[in-house]
């Protein structure tokens, strides 16, 4: 006998049958009654015995409980199973009204079990949404974020997440209230602070006001391990190094002087730095310091303790302790990137200390010229004894003949920058520093020579007011002539060609950059850049300084002149000296 139940859940109901012998008679009366129907649509004689009445409310009980579950999952496998029974018995020339109806309960049904959305279906759909939110706001600076965090309880949750905040960049970013932005940053466990290109106060006493709140607060940031200064003054530095003696990275190489901006302060004044508490940072591996200007160095530690150090660079140093080279010679050896300058304030002392760094890989010295060639040929001779060294950086070095010398004979460098200091005769060291990089053009393969925007400029003027000589080029070098009005570089003569009536007397020649790249094309990649001299990259200093000031919109260089402008549509002024900085 068929018996239904229902249960306390509203529109869901359960269906059992007992084992007996009625059951079976019923599903074998409602089998004859639907092929009795069949068969009379066809016109062929069958004997079908009538059904009870009893069996009839039963089957028409058993459909009305069908209907009502269209929406469990299990119906549709039913009502499919008995589609396909009813249509492999009947003819496929037959159309049934019966085939049809079932066929179009069978559809239905089918659609609407596709338009329930299981709770497991909406948990995956919001999963992939927040992992895609993730993936987008990785990308945003700090106060996109922020602002993202605003649009609704969703991104909120997203952009709060602390995966997200690993690592803070403040660029574009102004930070008015530094005291909640270090609990905030605290309760995110932040352990990357970079303040490149961050905004500041113009003004010089809210900018000594702003960073001296910085250093206040900064304190409190127990979980930081990497830190990016900029355009920080020194004292900041100094506070770092003692109250957050568990940083691994501390990189600051826009250190700037507060005064730079006063006309009665002399812009070159050196910035004092005492370094006396870096020995405490045991964990420390990477140090960068470098100022906007000069920087007198009054006190180094012994680095016995700093046993993970690998980085170290010290540059735009323009006075050392007496006993640097005491600190220096306490220096792990397994340090790997060496950076220093001024080297004209180093002494022959230096190479002793160099010879330790066995595991050197990078070495880079800055201002090598006036006193430094006292000492030049006991580094070269270091460096050559540095069996894992392949990358050498030269900036502002005074190309002698001894440098020459003794550089031809590196030819363990696989990698060399070099920036010719062009202070005095700039033809000869073009002539020499060639003919050392033809010798080394074996070796290497990677260069970069970097040229100044006053050279290439004087040398096009010289090229094209005096038109030397079209005779072949006197110098040892197979290069075309070429007759290029830009980008040119003067050259001493090493072959005196015969002189023609009418010629004039040049001591050097003039060389194309390009074809200057096509010579050594075949044997290393070289690159040729622009660079302006210490004068004007002070001068272009001074001028971004006091465009921010006067809120200027843009400062660029161009051939080697600084030009600025005041806005989209004003007019382009020239910067040539500090009096036209004043005139701003």
């Amino acid at each position: 006998m068929a018996t239904i139940m229902e249960t306390n859940k509203p529109e869901q109901y359960f269906i059992g049958f007992d084992i007996d012998d009625d059951v079976l008679k019923i599903i074998e009366n409602k089998k004859k009654s639907i092929k009795m129907e069949l068969n009379k649509e066809t016109g062929e004689p069958m004997e079908v015995e009538e059904l009870s009445i009893d069996n009839k409310k039963k089957q028409s009980t058993s459909c009305s409980i069908s209907e009502s579950m269209n929406t469990s999952s299990s119906t549709p496998e039913y009502i499919s199973e008995d589609c396909q029974a009813i249509q492999s018995s009947a003819s496929p020339k037959v159309s049934s009204s019966k085939l049809k109806e079932i066929c179009i309960n069978n559809t239905i049904i089918k659609r609407r079990n596709s338009e329930i959305v299981t709770p497991f279906a909406s948990m995956q759909s919001s999963n992939y949404m927040v992992k895609a939110l993730v993936h987008v706001f990785k990308h945003l600076e700090t106060h996109d974020l922020l602002s993202a965090s605003r649009v609704c309880t969703t991104w909120h949750t997203v952009a709060m997440n602390k995966y997200l905040w690993q690592n803070v960049n403040l660029k574009n970013s102004m930070v008015h209230d530094w005291e909640r932005f270090v609990d905030s940053i605290a309760q995110q466990r932040t352990d990357t602070l970079d303040t490149r290109r961050m905004l500041m106060p113009s003004k010089v006493e809210d900018f000594k006001c702003f960073w001296l709140r910085f250093s206040n607060s900064i304190k409190r940031a127990k979980r930081l391990k990497f830190i990016e200064l900029y355009g920080c003054p020194v004292h900041v530095v100094e506070d770092i190094i003692y109250s957050l003696p568990e940083i691994k990275v501390l990189n600051a190489t826009t250190i700037r002087n507060p005064n730079f901006t006063k006309v009665k302060k002399n812009p070159n004044d050196l910035m004092y730095l005492n370094l006396n508490h870096l020995g405490q940072m045991t964990m420390l591996t990477e140090i960068k310091l470098k100022g906007l200007s000069g920087i007198k160095l009054t006190a180094l530690p012994s680095f016995e303790n700093l046993r993970n150090l690998n980085r170290f660079s010290l540059t735009s140093i323009q006075a050392f302790p007496k006993d640097i080279y005491k600190s220096l010679n306490t220096i792990t050896d397994n340090i790997e990137f060496f950076e220093i300058g001024d080297c004209e304030c180093l002494t022959k002392d230096f190479a002793v200390s160099l010879k330790r760094f066995v595991n050197l890989k990078t070495l880079r010295l800055e201002n090598c010229y006036n006193r430094w060639h006292q000492s030049a040929r006991d580094v070269f001779t270091v460096i050559r004894g540095l069996e894992k060294l392949n990358v050498l950086e030269l900036v502002n070095i005074e190309f002698s003949i001894c440098v020459e010398d003794e550089l031809k004979k590196c030819d363990g460098i696989k990698a060399l920058l070099i920036i010719p200091d062009y202070a005095r005769n700039s033809a000869f060291t073009n002539c020499h520093l060639i003919d050392c990089l033809k010798e080394l053009s074996k070796t290497l393969t990677h260069l970069v020579w970097v040229l100044t925007f006053e050279l290439l400029h004087l040398t096009d003027l010289f090229k094209t007011e005096h038109r030397p000589n079209q005779h072949p080029y006197g110098s040892n070098l197979e290069l075309s002539l070429t007759n290029e009005t830009t980008y040119n570089i003067p050259i001493l003569r090493t072959i005196n060609p015969e002189q023609r009536p009418g010629d004039e007397v040049h001591y050097f020649d003039i060389l194309s950059v390009p074809a200057l790249e096509k010579f050594w094309s075949t044997a290393s990649k070289i690159y040729v850049n622009e660079r302006l001299t210490k004068n004007r990259r002070t001068l272009f200093s001074k001028t971004r300084l006091a465009c921010k000031e006067k809120w200027y919109k843009y400062v660029w260089v161009n051939n080697a002149e600084i030009l600025v402008k005041k806005d989209d549509g004003e007019k382009t002024l020239r910067i040539k000296s500090d009096k036209d900085i004043n005139k701003l």
